[in-house]
């Protein structure tokens, strides 16, 4: 069937037998999956009093040019992107530290010199060669001196960890005078966040997969937010924290660059990429689900708390989306939402299905409405499906790159949402990037380190973020993040004094 013959039976009411074959997908097509994520994998900790997703009757119509619909429904964006606290004072260090706060350093000190005491007490007859005996109470300066020397080594990769005390000429740096190789790998063996002895065994009720992650997230996750209001558009999108070896919640996505690692839910800007909430993937069995709620839905929602009716709209790829997902966004949340979306999602328009519509490069896009859900078809390299609550049938004219044109390019009808989607949708992936750019580059055994290190870059990347902010309405020369990142590591060993090392 043709476009042309798809509009005309639509548009006829007296064609009972077309319409009747354009009523709702199976709920079989819909993606299910068994299990909802809580905040960080906490049992109990999921959205509370989630609504189900509202009974609506799909009467999809084909909305054409002669259609007036404009959605008025979502409100003035009642924000604006703003940095929340006071800097002017600030050095980059404090930037840095508005989202890694001193509480972690405090922290991090409490359970390493615990975790150190239970491994000796565990231990009987160490070696006199051992270099546990060498161990002392760590503190907060000297904690700070270590993240420290991580962050430089983002900055200045080498094979091994050991590469960075050698004394080979051509590449000799200078972080023996700031920490003996010994001590660094001391506290890597014994640096920790949460005490051992209070871990739930696994299958018990009180059970938490991030437990020994879980102290830092509960700190970090509210500075995100606390420090920084994003703009309008925010996004949603998987993340992949890289790590290859052994835990049961290891996932892997062979469309992301880092294809084995643990997964996030992430909630960011979409214009700068700051990292805003996220929910890590820990496993069907670790997670409680709302009776009548999807995964995904409950995912977004939970991501979205705290964002109701504020003006915001959120950009979800096609593992996402779904129209049930989209009208609860706009009746209960106040939200707007434009995303790709599968063609087998529960309640999509059967007009607009490959089976149906039959489109071919070049074609203009297709477009259906129903309850202020408008979807749109459209063939560009190859199909592709949209769904939106803020956006008409709107369509621009773009010029494409075609070799078999004499002017080297064609003219297609792009519909606007589409446009406007691929403006917004990469949020994660421009978090993905700055995070990569100068990351501790070594591999590390304990899945939590992985995290840690995470922590660490959110903190860099967020940090940068804020102080570009800052300095957007003033004269002040804005520092490369290279420099940032250096004036951090200043900051981080400000008032340290390294060690006197016996030699002999």
């Amino acid at each position: 069937m043709t476009v042309q013959e798809a509009r005309s039976k639509i548009l006829d009411s007296s064609d009972s037998e077309f319409l009747t074959s354009c009523s709702d997908i199976s709920d079989d097509d819909e993606l299910q999956m068994p299990v909802t994520p809580t905040n960080n994998g906490v049992p109990g900790a999921g959205t509370p009093g989630l609504p189900s997703t509202p009974a609506h009757t799909w009467d999809w119509c084909l909305y054409d040019d002669m259609d007036d619909f404009c959605p008025s429904w979502l409100p003035a964006y009642k924000r604006h992107r703003s940095v929340l606290v006071d800097t002017s004072d600030y050095s980059p260090v404090n930037f840095f530290s508005s989202c890694f706060f001193q509480t972690l350093f405090q922290l991090m000190e409490t359970e390493t010199n615990t975790y150190a005491l239970q491994n000796f007490d565990n231990t009987n007859d160490l070696p006199p060669s051992s270099r546990y005996r060498q161990w002392t109470d760590t503190n907060e300066t000297e904690l700070k001196a270590y993240v420290a020397l991580i962050i430089a080594m983002g900055l200045c990769s080498k094979p091994t960890v050991a590469s960075y005390w050698s004394n080979y000429w051509l590449t000799k740096t200078q972080f023996a005078d700031v920490m003996p190789r010994n001590r660094f790998e001391l506290l890597s063996t014994f640096l920790h966040f949460n005490n051992n002895e209070k871990q739930s065994e696994r299958g018990s009720p009180g059970y938490n997969p991030l437990f020994k992650i879980q102290p830092i997230l509960d700190i970090v996750d509210p500075l995100y937010e606390s420090v920084y209001t994003p703009g309008k558009c925010l996004s949603i999108d998987e993340s992949i924290v890289k790590f290859k070896g052994q835990v049961f919640f290891r996932q892997y996505l062979p469309s992301k660059p880092k294809r084995w690692g643990l997964k996030e839910f992430v909630l960011c800007e979409s214009k700068t990429g700051y990292h805003l909430k996220h929910l890590i993937y820990t496993g069907r069995t670790t997670f409680q689900r709302d009776e009548g709620v999807p995964f995904t839905t409950q995912v977004v929602s939970s991501l979205l708390q705290g964002y109701q009716n504020l003006g915001h709209t959120v950009f979800l790829d096609n593992f996402y989306s779904s129209p049930d997902l989209f009208l609860l966004l706009k009746e209960k949340f106040g939200v707007g939402a434009c995303g790709t979306v599968r063609t087998n999602r529960k309640n999509m328009p059967q007009v607009l299905q490959p089976s149906v519509l039959k489109l071919k490069k070049g074609d203009d896009p297709v477009f259906a409405r129903c309850n202020d859900v408008v979807a749109c078809a459209w063939h560009d390299t190859k199909r592709v499906h949209l769904l939106s609550t803020v956006h008409t049938n709107l369509t621009i004219d773009k010029q494409i790159r075609c070799r078999s044109e004499t002017s080297g390019y064609r003219t297609v009808k792009k519909s606007v949402m589409a446009e406007i989607y691929n403006q917004n949708m990469s949020g994660v992936d421009i978090m993905d990037q700055k995070l990569g750019s100068y990351m501790f580059p070594h591999k590390c055994s304990k899945w939590y380190f992985t995290i840690f290190h995470r922590i660490i870059e959110i903190a860099l990347v967020n940090g940068y973020i804020v102080y570009t902010t800052a300095l957007d309405e003033s004269d002040s020369k804005i520092l490369s993040p290279v420099k940032f990142r250096s004036k951090v590591i200043d900051g981080l060993l400000e008032g340290y004094e390294a060690p006197r090392v016996r030699v002999g």
